[in-house]
């Protein structure tokens, strides 16, 4: 099987659009989803903004990531690389496509000197959380606990 992984552009926004609602109903929430193409450009365009990676296969693509460099790891000094969001169509899972982008993360992570990947997985995700495991991620099992606010 032949993956490439490109960065996504501009010119990929519909498409990086469709996949983030094909994430949303798959992860049951897909009623929150309603960005536009617009804002999602202005998203990419912004210094330290939002990035995009495109899997194709045979030139049709077939996933996507979102990532960002989102805070300092103050212990250590280094920012830390956050996987917003991460898809692989349903025929081309367990292909190697998610390690693939999770390899090329890791990459893009070691490159801009941060001092970890962090993504989120529902609790419910058992496959997602399989497969995490099976490429070394650690769930975090401390006192920490994430909180939010809705504005």
């Amino acid at each position: 099987m032949r993956v490439i992984l490109r960065k996504g552009t501009d010119a990929d926004a519909g498409l990086i659009v469709s996949y983030l609602k094909k994430l949303a109903e798959y992860e049951k929430l897909g009623d929150l989803c309603n960005i536009t193409e617009e804002t999602l450009i202005k998203l990419l365009e912004e210094p330290n903004g939002l990035s995009a990676v495109i899997a194709e296969y045979d030139a049709a693509p077939v996933g996507f990531m979102t990532y960002y460099f989102y805070k300092i790891a103050t212990f250590s000094g280094k920012r830390v690389m956050y996987i917003e969001d991460i898809f692989v169509d349903d025929a081309y899972r367990k292909c190697g496509i998610g390690g693939t982008m999770f390899d090329f993360a890791t990459k893009i992570a070691l490159e801009n000197n941060c001092a970890r990947l962090e993504w989120k997985c529902l609790d419910w995700n058992i496959s997602a959380q399989k497969f995490y495991n099976k490429i070394g991620g650690n769930c975090s099992k401390d006192q920490w606990l994430t909180y939010t606010i809705e504005i």
